[in-house]
C-alpha cells in the first residue's frame, strides 16, 4: 500500500496511510460497512442470525423486530410501528440515510399492502425470465411439471449449460414467492450435465409462469409485519 500522489510524507515516504472512514469503490468498503452496522446493531440489542449473515433479529416480550441489510440497503419489519421508529431514529443518530417509507419492491420482490396484510410478489421478476429464455410469446400450461418421466439415458446433452444455469437459478430465487413450483425446479436441478430433456422441463415451467406470472404470495395480518426499507445516504 502506497501514500496517494500529492500527499506522501517526505519525512516518513515508505510508511503506509491509515484509513480512518471506508470510501467507496474500495474493496474493502463493502466489508468496512458491514462490520460498522453491525457492531452497532449488536450494541443495540440484535443478534445476527446464524442462517443468514445480512440478517438481524430485537427479540423482545413480545416485540419483535427483524432488520435485513444488503449492501447499503437496509429493510425493517416488526410488529411494533413505535419500535421500528425508534429504531430508526437511533440508526439516524449513528449513520447518515434516507428514509425510503414503506417497502413497496425489494431484491425483485414487489410488496403490495392490503387490508387482510401484505401481498408478496415476482411478476416483473417472471417477465423477466421468460424474456431471458426467449419465451416471452410462449402457450402457457396448467401444471408446472410434465407428467411424463425424464429420460437421463436416452435424451442428448443440452447445447447451452450455461444458459441452463441462468435461467435454473432465476428459478431458484423465483420459489420466495412461487412455492408452487419447488417440486418441478428441484426435479430439473441437473446442473452439472443437463441434458435436452432437462431443458424441455425448465421450458415447461416457464410455460406454467407465462400463465400465472401475477400470483403472489399472501401474508396476513396473523403473520404479516410492516415493512420499512432505507438506505445508506453516503
Amino acid at each position: 500500500m502506497q501514500q496517494p500522489s500529492g500527499f506522501v510524507n517526505t519525512a516518513l515516504p515508505t510508511h503506509g496511510c491509515r484509513l480512518h472512514k471506508s470510501l467507496y469503490s474500495l474493496k474493502q468498503a463493502p466489508r468496512a460497512w458491514y462490520m460498522r452496522l453491525s457492531d452497532f446493531l449488536l450494541t443495540i440489542g440484535f443478534r445476527a442470525s446464524k442462517v443468514d449473515t445480512s440478517l438481524f433479529i430485537l427479540n423482545g416480550t413480545p416485540d419483535i423486530c427483524y432488520l435485513l441489510v444488503f449492501v447499503d440497503y437496509i429493510l425493517i419489519t416488526g410488529n411494533n410501528s413505535k419500535l421500528i421508529h425508534r429504531l430508526i431514529t437511533l440508526l439516524s443518530s449513528e449513520f447518515k440515510l434516507r428514509d425510503l417509507g414503506h417497502a413497496r419492491y425489494f431484491l425483485g420482490i414487489e410488496v403490495s399492502p392490503t387490508s387482510m396484510g401484505l401481498v408478496l410478489s415476482q411478476h416483473k421478476y417472471v417477465l423477466d425470465i421468460l424474456n431471458r429464455a426467449g419465451m416471452s410469446s410462449c402457450k402457457p400450461v396448467d401444471t408446472p411439471a410434465s407428467v411424463s418421466k425424464l429420460d437421463l439415458q436416452s435424451t442428448e446433452l443440452f447445447s447451452d449449460t450455461t444458459r441452463f444455469h441462468q435461467i435454473v437459478r432465476a428459478l431458484q430465487y423465483l420459489m420466495f414467492t412461487r412455492p408452487d413450483i419447488c417440486y418441478a425446479v428441484n426435479k430439473c436441478q441437473f446442473m452439472h450435465a443437463p441434458t435436452e430433456g432437462h431443458w424441455a422441463a425448465v421450458k415447461h415451467i416457464l410455460r406454467y409462469l407465462k400463465g400465472t406470472s401475477s400470483f403472489g404470495l399472501h401474508l396476513t395480518h396473523d403473520s404479516a409485519l410492516s415493512l420499512h426499507g432505507f438506505t445508506d445516504a453516503d
